[in-house]
């Protein structure tokens, strides 16, 4: 059963190579897996509360294991450092769709 998983993202502007450098290597592990972005978002407004990010991007993986694989791997660990250089906000969360919503 495919898996999705929300991504709220803040780009830090002003590390544009480090951003490069984090999609060059995240693209390829997403492709492996057969993972794909569905949707992007950008927050244009906050009713309540406070901006959580300033993208949102649904991602659909084939599986659970997928996940597992693309954040589990050696790339993705070693690329950790760069990631947290290229965001300032990076919040990724497995969603389960709701079946009784009242």
């Amino acid at each position: 059963m495919s898996v999705k998983v929300i991504a709220l993202v803040t780009i830090n502007d002003d590390q544009p190579m480090a951003l490069a450098t984090y999609l060059a290597a995240t693209g390829p592990l997403l492709e492996a897996v057969g993972a794909k972005i569905i949707q992007r978002f950008s927050v244009q407004e906050v009713v309540v509360g406070r901006k959580p990010a300033q993208s949102v991007m649904i991602v659909e993986y084939p599986n659970r294991q997928a996940v597992d694989a693309v954040f589990g791997s050696q790339i993705y660990q070693d690329i950790v450092p760069i990631r947290d250089t290229a965001f300032s906000t990076y919040n990724v969360s497995v969603a389960s769709m709701e079946t009784d919503v009242a």
